[in-house]
């Protein structure tokens, strides 16, 4: 009893730090407020905010428990430091002896700091540097722990997001309509930033504990007696239920991850497979499927283009009740590669189109999906630089048309 209200009073204080943060009117106050109400959260006294300049140095912007000799020689360069080495890994670090972590050689804490040990996490949106928050000194001299790297690194995903939002601020004026446009956008990266946050937890708490339960009940299944129907498919229905639940923490995951693999890929053959894997889900409906694929289109780098494909050509199925065609296009358009999927399903009523893409929603069952399969394409079209293009109306289906500069880096 007495752990889980200290839970809720350590959430509450944490979402108050959100919330000052939100209602902050310029980039000082955030920074500042930001950082005071951490060390509280934290219980330590000493602690700095960087912000990355144009010339990839890190300079100093707020701090507290510092003397004033100290913040005049912060500047950090990228790779310097503990600073340096977060800004440059773009990952959190829990130091717990400064003067014995190999990763800093010799650095060593000044005198005046009470102990070795500090957290320290990137400020990003996405995955742009924006800056770096330090947290050290704990009032109990003790060393910081996992979850409290964790929390910072929450918390400065929180202060970035609101950063943006005050540049983006600064930005508006020039009509209503940039205006409503820029705060739909600085939303939907809210929501994505948070999504991938907690995509990382929630692949941790659930996966291990979904593997054993799905482990045992396929070993049920096989060791059930061949007269027993009834459990038999009370045991199938768990185990689609598991699978969903899977596929949901795949799905997060997938709207986490932001970075190119190594290697290229071929879009027909990326379609082809894509095809291969839905084909139950057309004979199912009566669908059919037609293609057009222009040969020797340029190799793309693999940001995930099998998941924008596959993604899109399932949305084209769901979307058809029984009976109807999909077809599919790729072709060259001067140096952009264009795929485009065209359904004969119940097409997208207008005041839904421009949501389409936004995080969970959907038009669908419970039992039929998450919302977040679009949500997923939209980004990783924006990894590519693309673009896509959507023409429908209701009861006359719907094309999707997406185009990749033909370029890989």
């Amino acid at each position: 009893m007495v752990l889980a209200v200290k839970q809720q009073s350590i959430l509450a204080r944490i979402n108050g730090v959100c919330a000052a943060a939100l209602v902050a009117d310029n980039v000082n106050d955030l920074l500042e407020g930001a950082l005071n109400d951490i060390l509280e959260l934290m219980r330590a006294t000493r602690g700095s905010i960087f912000l990355l300049d144009a010339g990839d140095k890190l300079v100093l912007q707020v701090s507290r428990g510092l003397k004033t000799d100290e913040q005049m020689l912060l500047v950090k360069r990228m790779g310097e430091g503990i600073v340096g080495h977060v800004a440059q890994l773009k990952m959190p670090v829990l130091v717990d002896d400064i003067g014995r972590d190999k990763r800093f050689g010799d650095l060593k804490p000044r005198r005046s700091y009470r102990s070795p040990s500090f957290i320290c996490a990137p400020l990003l949106i996405k995955d742009r540097l924006i800056g770096v928050i330090n947290i050290s000194d704990k009032t109990t001299h003790q060393k910081f722990n996992k979850n409290e790297l964790k929390v910072l690194d929450f918390l400065s995903s929180q202060i970035a997001l609101n950063f943006e939002r005050l540049m983006l601020n600064s930005q508006l004026g020039r009509t209503n309509q940039e205006a409503a446009r820029l705060k739909k956008e600085v939303v939907l990266h809210e929501r994505l930033a948070s999504l991938g946050k907690l995509a990382g937890g929630i692949a941790h708490e659930f996966n291990n504990p979904l593997d054993g339960v799905m482990r045992y009940t396929n070993l049920s299944l096989e060791h059930l007696d061949e007269d027993n129907e009834v459990v038999r498919e009370y045991l199938l229905e768990a185990r689609q239920g598991l699978r969903r639940m899977a596929n949901i923490v795949k799905s997060l995951l997938a709207c986490a991850r932001n970075t190119s693999t190594a290697g290229l890929v071929d879009v027909n053959n990326c379609v082809e497979q894509c095809l291969k894997e839905l084909r139950g889900d057309f004979a199912h409906k009566n669908i059919t499927v037609t293609r057009r694929l222009q040969e020797g289109l340029a190799p793309l780098d693999d940001r995930g283009l099998e998941r924008v494909v596959s993604n899109i050509i399932r949305n084209a199925a769901d979307a058809i009740d029984r009976e109807g065609t999909i077809a599919i296009l790729t072709a060259m358009e001067g140096d952009m590669v264009k795929i485009q999927v065209s359904d004969s399903g119940k097409g997208i009523p207008k005041q839904n189109i421009e949501k389409i893409f936004e995080p969970f929603f959907t038009t669908k069952g419970m039992e039929e999906g998450c919302g977040l399969g679009l949500t997923i394409v939209s980004e990783i079209v924006r990894l590519y630089d693309g673009k896509i293009e959507i023409e429908s109306a209701p009861s006359k289906g719907t094309v999707f048309t997406v185009f990749l500069p033909a370029g890989h880096s």
